[in-house]
Parts: C-alpha cells; structure tokens; sequence
C-alpha cells in the first residue's frame, strides 16, 4: 500500500526501514473471510485476522423490498446502480408478484443506467434497455465512486444491493445531497457458527489484537449479539472502549459501535483504501518511543524496535515492558507489573520474575531492564 503525501508527511517515513505496521495485528471484520482491507494492511507491514462476522445470503427481505420498490416508483430516478444480474433477476421476481413489474422496467427506461459488470448490462438488456454504463474495475465500489465525484444535490438514486458494505458508500452518497433508494436483495446473517464470533471476542478481550477495522453493516451488532449471549458483553465493551482501538469504513457500519459508547475512527471517505490510510496513520501514534540506557527504543503492538532492529516479544513479556516504559526510570514492583500482565489477578511474583526473564531473552543481550534488589524492576535511563 503506497500512503499518500499527507499521510507519509503525517507519519514520517519508516524507522530504519521497517514497515510501519509492522509488529501491529488488525482484526477485519467483514463480510468475507479474506477482506481487500486485509492486503493493504498487511503491505505496510501488518499481521491481520479475518473474521467473517456476517453472511449475506441471497434471499432478500420481502417485505424491505416491497417498501424500496414502491419508493422507486413514486418519482424520478435519475440514476439506477445494478450490483448483480442474480439480485436484479430476484427484483423483477419479486415485482412480477406484486404486480409491479412494468412499472419498474418503465423507470429504469428513464434513468441512467450503470451496472457493475457485463452479466449485469445482460440483465438489463434482456428487458429491452440499450443504454447502460459500467467501469473498466468491474466494481459497484467504483459506479459508487463516479458517482461520488459528480454534483448530488437533488439527484435521485437507486441502487440495488448486493452485500452490505456498500451501505456506507450510499450513506456518503446522501450526506452529499443525494435522495438515494437503497435495494437490498440480500440478507445479513450472522456466520453459521458461533466459534467464528467467540474467536475475535477471545482477540479482543485478551488484548492479542491491536485494532479491528469493521468494514459492513451489521457485523458489530452480530458480535455484540454472540458477546451477549455469551456473559461477555461487559468484557468486550471494557476492551474495545479502553484498550483496542476500532475504526469503522463508514457511519454504517460503525454505527452498532457508537451506539454502545465503542470510540469508533474512520477514513475520510468510505472506501476501503481511506480505511487502511486512516489505520495506517494513526495506529503507529499509539507506540511508546524513549531512549533506555542509549538504546532507542519502540514499543509496538506486539512487538519492539530497538536500535534499528524489529524484535518480536510475546505478550506477557511485552506487557511488563509497557508498564516499565510507561513510567521510565521509576521502580515497579511486582504487585504494581501484576496490573499490566494478561490475566493480571491470576499471577504470582514468579510469574512476573518470569516474564521478566523472557522479555530480558528476547531482547538478546540488550540490557535495559534493571532489577531492583527487593524492591522490583526499572527501565534503564
């Protein structure tokens, strides 16, 4: 992923060399299992988790349809976005039984018409329409897009929908003046098995993940819904609100988020290459620098550079490391590091001395833990 100016002059450029996601784990939670945004982070140096937190299913909400069709057919539309020939075919379907079909034809006749693909201009052409647009990345993203960069106020909209990230781009589309009618002809279920939630409730909540990046409506509400039933519900907010940040592509899909207190940051459009600036910005911002004993010194997510050097550190290790760096100099002693370690409660002063011991091993000879006879441990100044 190539940031652009401001985000390279925002961040600077890479501490010797290294990318500066690098020794940063991000959960995507989408509508996939591998999600575009996973790439982009994991090219400036990011390890990702892809978490499929909901299932669209072609098999639209009637009743919904029904409603968005009737809307469609009380005025103008000036432009008609058709994602999939399989979703327009289930439109029609569903206007033929209520009698509506004609009509609807009848308006798209005079519109503008942009599909996403050729199976889709097939579909409109098979109902006796010529005139149809498209783009050469063969994506609703990109129609979305043009139609972004073109003067919204008192445009009129229709855009029929095939899976729900494409939410926050209408959303965008409407902020920006537009009347847009949303058509979905698909349904957001949660994944068929509750293991696939629990695993980014268990990230979350044990802090081995550094960030979630929510990329489609409702994937929050359905990790909320299996945290619930769950008895974690209280645990996961604590995480997401006070210790691992999230950003949302757009106010639809980071809307569950807001609504339950979650500090929710997002791109500055709702595209998927704004998202991964906006995380590639800001997460490096949350990295402690200091000076230890001369050696310079950053402590990452899950990992630390030291003089130059990119070292992976496990997470209790890395955790009395950040409570020593948090306070350079100072003496903490075992009682104090217990606070900071995973699962701090359940720990003794051994496995502090452990930990101790293992991050001292990681680090490779660099001496910049000091032991405090009887009183507990320090960063070296």
């Amino acid at each position: 992923m190539e940031p652009t100016a401001r985000a390279r002059a925002e961040q600077g450029p890479p501490a010797d060399g290294i990318p500066p996601l690098a020794g940063y784990t991000v959960a995507v939670a989408s509508d996939r299992r591998r999600h575009a945004l996973a790439g982009l982070l994991e090219s400036a140096g990011a390890r990702t988790v892809g978490i499929q937190a909901t299932c669209p299913v072609p098999q639209p909400d009637l009743a919904g349809l029904r409603e968005a069709t009737l809307r469609c057919l009380a005025g103008r539309s000036d432009e008609v976005v058709i994602a999939s020939r399989f979703g327009l075919r289930r439109w029609l379907e569903a206007a033929r039984g209520w009698g509506l079909a004609d009509a609807l034809v009848g308006r798209f006749a005079t519109a503008r018409l942009l599909s996403r693909d050729a199976a889709a201009a097939d579909g409109l052409r098979a109902l006796g329409l010529t005139t149809i647009w498209s783009t050469a990345g063969a994506t609703t993203e990109e129609l979305l897009r043009y139609l972004m960069a073109q003067p919204l106020p008192g445009r009129r909209i229709v855009v029929q929908l095939d899976r729900p990230a494409l939410r926050d781009v209408c959303d965008a589309l409407r902020a920006g003046g537009a009347d847009v009618i949303e058509v979905p002809t698909y349904r957001s279920d949660p994944p068929p098995h509750a293991m696939i939630l629990r695993r980014l409730i268990d990230l979350a909540v044990r802090r081995q993940v550094d960030a979630v990046a929510f990329a489609g409506a409702p994937a929050a509400g359905h990790l909320f819904a299996q945290a619930e039933r769950e008895g974690r519900l209280g645990d996961l907010l604590g995480a997401l609100r006070y210790g691992v940040p999230c950003w949302a592509l757009g106010m639809v899909s980071g809307r569950d988020l807001a609504e339950r207190g979650v500090p929710v940051r997002y791109g500055e459009r709702p595209y998927v290459e704004e998202l991964a600036e906006a995380v590639l910005v800001a997460l490096p911002e949350r990295a402690l620098r200091l000076t230890p004993g001369g050696h310079r010194l950053e402590v990452r997510g899950h990992a630390v550079v030291i003089d130059g050097r990119l070292v992976p550190v496990p997470v209790g290790p890395l955790a009395v490391l950040r409570a020593l760096a948090a306070e350079p100099g100072r003496v903490l002693s075992p009682s104090q590091i217990r606070g900071a370690l995973p699962a701090g409660a359940d720990v003794d002063d051994h496995a502090v001395e452990m930990a101790v011991s293992r991050l001292r091993r990681a680090l490779a000879g660099i001496d910049i833990v000091q032991t405090i006879v009887k009183r507990g441990y320090r960063l070296a100044t």
